[in-house]
C-alpha cells in the first residue's frame, strides 16, 4: 500500500463545502466500492450530500506542518482505505477531535458572563470544521445553539436564546465575515442538526 496515502490518515478530517452542481451524480462502481459512507462523486473527490442541500460534507489533507494548505480526499485514497479495512471517516473525526483540544480560539460574554458568541478560527485553517463536534458544544450551550460556517476558516456558535439586539449583532459580525472569506460558504445561522450526517461519529 502506498506510504503517503496510508500516511495521510494521521491528517485528515472532515470538510464542509458548498456543494457542485446536483447533475453531478455518483457512478453505479463508486457506489459499490464505497457504501459505507454515502459516497458520490464530487469530481474525483467523494462528498456526502447533508440535510441542508446548501452544503456538502466532504473530507481534506492537512499538510504535514499543519499549515492551511491541503487537499481534498480522492477516490484513490478511499479505495485504499477501505481495501485495507480502515474506518477512514472514524479515524478523520478522531483527528479533528485531537486537533481540537481548544475547542474554539475567541469568544464573547454577556454582560452576566455567560456565552454569547464562540469563534473557531484555528491555525490549520479549518475553524469550520469545529462545528461538527456537536457533544463538545452541547456541553457549553445546554440549552441549544446555533452555528455558522461564513468561511472555511471560521466557525461561529451561538446560544438559541438571543434577543433581537443580539442576533442582529450577531448577524452583521457573520455577514462581515462572509464579505470578506477567501473561502466563502455561507451566510446565515443554522440549526447544527442540518449540517450532521445521521450515521456519523462526532460524539
Amino acid at each position: 500500500m502506498p506510504y503517503t496515502i496510508i500516511d495521510a490518515l494521521d491528517r485528515v478530517i472532515p470538510s464542509l463545502v458548498q456543494p457542485l452542481p446536483r447533475s453531478i451524480v455518483p457512478t453505479d462502481e463508486t457506489q459499490r466500492q464505497h457504501t459505507n459512507c454515502l459516497c458520490a462523486c464530487r469530481g474525483d473527490f467523494p462528498h456526502q450530500q447533508l440535510l441542508i442541500s446548501d452544503y456538502d460534507l466532504t473530507w481534506s489533507i492537512l499538510e504535514r506542518d499543519r499549515s492551511q494548505c491541503s487537499q481534498e480526499v480522492s477516490a484513490e485514497m478511499v479505495t485504499v482505505w477501505e481495501a485495507a479495512g480502515i474506518n477512514w471517516q472514524q479515524r478523520a473525526v478522531i483527528n479533528l477531535k485531537v486537533a481540537s483540544r481548544e475547542l474554539w480560539t475567541h469568544r464573547q460574554l454577556r454582560p452576566d458572563g455567560s456565552l454569547l458568541m464562540a469563534l473557531m478560527m484555528h491555525d490549520d485553517g479549518f475553524g469550520s470544521s469545529r462545528i461538527l463536534l456537536s457533544g463538545y458544544l452541547q456541553q457549553h450551550f445546554p440549552a441549544g445553539y446555533y452555528v455558522a460556517i461564513p468561511d472555511r476558516r471560521v466557525g461561529i456558535v451561538t446560544p438559541r436564546n438571543l434577543s433581537e439586539r443580539e442576533r442582529q449583532e450577531i448577524q452583521n459580525l457573520l455577514q462581515s465575515y462572509y464579505d470578506r472569506a477567501s473561502v466563502p460558504i455561507g451566510s446565515q445561522l443554522l440549526a447544527p442538526e442540518d449540517l450532521i450526517p445521521q450515521h456519523y461519529y462526532w460524539n
